[in-house]
C-alpha cells in the first residue's frame, strides 16, 4: 500500500511538472527574482537554498517535459530532430547544474588586507600577509586631459605570503590584472582600492595614552574628553595627516589637523598620529563551477546547430525512399 501511494505521488508529481501549467509559472518566477536580486545583490540571493531549490524545480520541470515529448518528437519529425532537442535541453540542465552547484561550493570574498598585518577570511584554510603594497602614480601632467575617478596606477602592485598552520605555504606578487591562483582560488587586488590606514594617539590629562586605529572602511568614534570625535586621512606633498571632527546637528563639524610634525590639543588632551600603512582591498573567489557552464554552454550550441541545421535529413530520406 505504501509503495502504491508512493508511485501515485510520484505519477502526480511529474505530471504536474511536466506541464505547462507548472513550467511557465516556475519560469517567470525565477526570472523575476533573477532581476531583483541583480539590483538588490545584499544579501545575495543568488546562493540562498530558496533561490537554488527554484532553478532546480525548473530543471526538474524541463527534464520531465523533455522525457514526456520524447516520442511525439520522435514519431512526427524523426531523429535528427530529437537529437536537437533533446542535446540543447540537456546544454541547459547542465547549466543549472552548473549554477546550483557553484552557489552551493563556490564563494566570493572582498577583504581589505594592511601592510604588515595577517588578513584572516573565515572558511579559507590559509590567512593572507600583506608584505608589501607598491602604488605609483603616473605624473599629473601626463594624466591632466582624464577625470581624477578614473586614473589608472601606474604600479601597484601587492607582495602577499599566504600561511598555512603558521607556515610559510605561498608567496606571489600580484596586481589588479595579475591575479595569484593557488589550489582553485583566485586573489586579485581591487583597482581603485587603496588607501591609508592609520592610528591616532590620544594622551589624556593624566598622561595615559590610547591607540585609536582608524580604517577608512570602518571609521571609529573615539572620544576626546566630552567630545565624539571621528577622522580621515589627507594626503598631500608634506605626507599624511588626519582631519578630526565631530558632528553637530548632523554636520560635520571641525576641530583640527593632525600630523607627524603637529599634535592637536583639545580640551587637555593630545591627539598625535601613530603608525600609518597602506591598505588594498582583495577578492578572493573560486569557480568550481566553471567547467560545467562551459559543457553546458557547449551541449547547448551543439544542439542549436543540429536543431536548425541538421533536423530536416530524416524528412529528406523519407522523400527520397518514396
Amino acid at each position: 500500500m505504501i509503495i502504491g501511494s508512493i508511485k501515485s505521488a510520484a505519477k502526480k508529481a511529474f505530471t504536474f511538472l511536466s506541464s505547462l501549467k507548472a513550467a511557465i509559472p516556475l519560469l517567470v518566477i525565477t526570472i523575476l527574482v533573477t532581476i531583483g536580486g541583480t539590483f538588490r545583490p545584499e544579501p545575495d540571493i543568488f546562493q540562498t537554498w530558496w533561490y537554488l531549490g527554484l532553478l532546480g524545480l525548473n530543471g526538474v520541470s524541463l527534464l520531465f517535459i523533455t522525457i514526456l515529448h520524447i516520442p511525439v518528437i520522435l514519431q512526427r519529425k524523426g531523429r535528427n530532430a530529437l537529437i536537437g532537442v533533446v542535446t540543447t535541453h540537456m546544454g541547459i540542465l547542465i547549466l543549472i547544474a552548473g549554477v546550483i552547484y557553484g552557489g552551493m561550493a563556490g564563494f566570493r570574498y572582498n577583504v581589505k588586507a594592511i601592510e604588515g598585518e595577517v588578513t584572516i577570511v573565515p572558511g579559507l584554510p590559509f590567512v593572507i600577509y600583506l608584505d608589501k603594497l607598491v602604488v605609483e602614480d603616473y605624473p599629473a601632467d601626463a594624466v591632466s586631459h582624464l577625470d581624477e575617478e578614473f586614473v589608472p596606477k601606474k604600479r601597484q602592485e601587492s607582495h602577499i605570503t599566504l600561511l598555512k598552520n603558521g607556515e610559510e605555504w605561498f608567496k606571489a606578487i600580484t596586481a589588479p590584472a595579475i591575479p595569484a591562483r593557488i589550489d582553485g582560488i583566485t586573489i586579485l587586488p581591487a583597482f581603485k582600492d587603496i588607501g591609508w590606514y592609520f592610528e591616532l594617539i590620544v594622551t589624556d590629562k593624566l598622561g595615559r595614552p590610547k591607540t585609536i586605529p582608524v580604517k577608512p572602511w570602518q571609521p571609529p568614534i573615539f572620544m576626546v574628553g566630552e567630545t565624539p570625535a571621528m577622522a580621515h586621512s589627507l594626503m598631500d606633498a608634506g605626507g599624511l595627516s588626519a582631519q578630526v571632527f565631530t558632528m553637530v546637528d548632523e554636520q560635520m563639524a571641525p576641530l583640527g589637523m593632525v600630523s607627524s610634525e603637529q599634535p592637536l590639543e583639545l580640551e587637555g588632551h593630545s591627539i598625535s598620529l601613530g603608525k600609518i600603512k597602506r591598505y588594498t582591498g582583495l577578492f578572493i573567489y573560486n569557480r568550481p563551477h566553471a567547467w560545467v557552464l562551459v559543457l553546458g554552454c557547449l551541449a547547448m550550441l551543439f544542439g542549436l546547430v543540429w536543431h536548425f541545421y541538421f533536423r530536416h535529413r530524416d524528412r529528406s530520406a523519407k522523400r527520397g525512399s518514396q
